[in-house]
């Protein structure tokens, strides 16, 4: 792909010098005339059941693949006519590789196991679109300043995986809610496709293409341009959320808020701010954990955050981290030779990204356990089942799996957009028996079929 990316390069390069540039200009994000209410979702009965999807390509969307077949596969307990797991996940987080099933799941439900593996999983997509940027009119596209292949790649999840479905269907009661999460680059930041961001941006969601928000998640820097939108925040009459505002004021008591306050003030001043360019997700997070984590910032705390999204009668909380995380290239450790040059890139890139998703859950881990005995030691705690919560983590860990591919272990399956022969069944069959086998899955289990 690299190879062809290359000769497109210089043929854009001629196109430009002969002054043949094309005009053409990215679709834009269609504006919110006044800003709407945002509704909450039905709370749950008394689990919270949240998934978390990585980054990683195709790799990351057939491991978690494994994981949501087990889950629909499995009743809650034993009584007749138990609806499955699945049917009770109330909110996705996905990033990247992982958000191109989520949000496949997110639209289509359970039609997600006929047809996402010859869809997706089972398609060359790296070469399909190679194909398609190589094409005549796309690279008369490409020489535009306002067209890049970001956008090429929204046209191919159009075309091949979701149509012309609005983003605002990823929010609405007919599943749970799934948060696709792409980076901003030029803030540093999370991006999540969510109402809120877009009521404070003043765009409407109703109107936004499910495919755009996910080539953002997917948009790997130098093999795609970032995803562009237009900043018309103070067009709609959107108030400026109380929490930004107290955050603000909070550098030495709140810090963590008030960076966060700080990002979103830069969208307030759309003079400098106009254009919003988003990339692949796992740039700021690789996991989909952030999603949480700032709600817990944003709200002060766990037990608010809960309240804020009348989440109080919960009980049991439930965190599925699905990780297909790449691992590094550690048969160059039985060797004496110099590695070259791409294999130290490799490694150089993802020891920081594993550092920082070991530290990330590492931190929402401890913040919710050291909530959850505080709650449960609390005074006016009666220590009955509406005052307990329960936690649950079942971290589903790419690397923690026996399978392997040619001898090499499953992790090192490249980060792309297709997948060896065989790699779709074996990435499958990984996720789904890490899941069944986890120690924290049959607890749950256990839990259940006591109730």
């Amino acid at each position: 792909m690299h190879r062809s990316l290359k000769i497109s390069s210089i043929i854009l390069t001629l196109l430009l010098l002969s002054g043949c540039a094309s005009t053409a200009r990215f679709p834009d994000n269609p504006p919110l005339v006044t800003a709407r209410p945002i509704s909450q979702p039905q709370p749950p009965e008394s689990t919270l059941l949240i998934l978390t999807i990585s980054g990683g390509g195709s790799r990351a969307s057939a491991f978690a693949y494994g994981v949501l077949e087990a889950l629909w596969t499995t009743p809650v307990s034993d009584n007749p006519g138990s609806p499955s797991l699945l049917d009770k996940v109330n909110l996705i987080s996905a990033v990247s590789g992982g958000s191109i099933i989520a949000a496949y799941y997110g639209l289509h439900g359970d039609r997600l196991f006929w047809d996402f593996q010859s869809n997706f999983l089972e398609r060359d997509v790296r070469n399909e679109m190679r194909q398609r940027m190589l094409s005549l009119e796309n690279l008369s596209r490409l020489s535009s300043t306002t067209f890049g292949s970001g956008d090429v790649l929204d046209e191919y999840f159009r075309e091949k995986l979701y149509g012309d479905r609005p983003l605002s269907e990823l929010f609405d009661e007919r599943g749970p809610i799934v948060i696709i999460n792409a980076t901003d680059l030029f803030k540093g930041s999370r991006f999540g496709f969510t109402p809120e961001i877009f009521s404070f941006i003043c765009s409407d969601s109703e109107q936004f293409p499910v495919a755009r928000a996910v080539a953002a998640s997917s948009a790997v820097p130098l093999i795609f341009t970032p995803i562009t939108m237009k900043n018309r925040s103070g067009s709609c009459n959107h108030p400026t959320p109380k929490w930004v505002q107290q955050g603000l004021t909070e550098k030495t008591v709140n810090p963590r808020r008030h960076r966060l306050a700080r990002t979103w003030k830069r969208y307030l001043n759309q003079v400098d701010h106009p254009y919003i360019h988003l990339l692949d997700g796992g740039l700021s997070d690789n996991l989909g954990l952030r999603a949480i984590i700032d709600q817990i910032i944003i709200n002060d705390g766990i037990e608010n955050a809960l309240k804020h999204h009348e989440l109080n009668g919960v009980q049991r909380i439930v965190l599925i981290e699905i990780d297909a995380a790449a691992g590094l290239p550690s048969e160059w450790e039985k060797k004496p030779d110099h590695p070259p040059q791409a294999v130290i890139i490799n490694a150089a890139s993802t020891t920081p990204l594993r550092n920082y998703n070991f530290e990330t859950k590492d931190y929402l881990h401890n913040q919710m356990t050291e909530w959850s005995q505080n709650n449960n030691r609390a005074d006016d705690c009666q220590k009955g089942p509406a005052c307990t919560i329960e936690l649950y983590f079942i971290d589903i860990n790419l690397e923690d799996s026996f399978e392997t591919l040619e001898g090499k272990p499953l992790s090192s399956i490249p980060t792309d957009f297709n997948l060896p022969e065989n790699g779709a069944e074996k990435l499958i069959s990984a996720g789904r028996q890490l899941f069944l086998q986890h120690p924290e899955f049959i607890r749950l289990m256990e839990d259940s079929n006591k109730q």
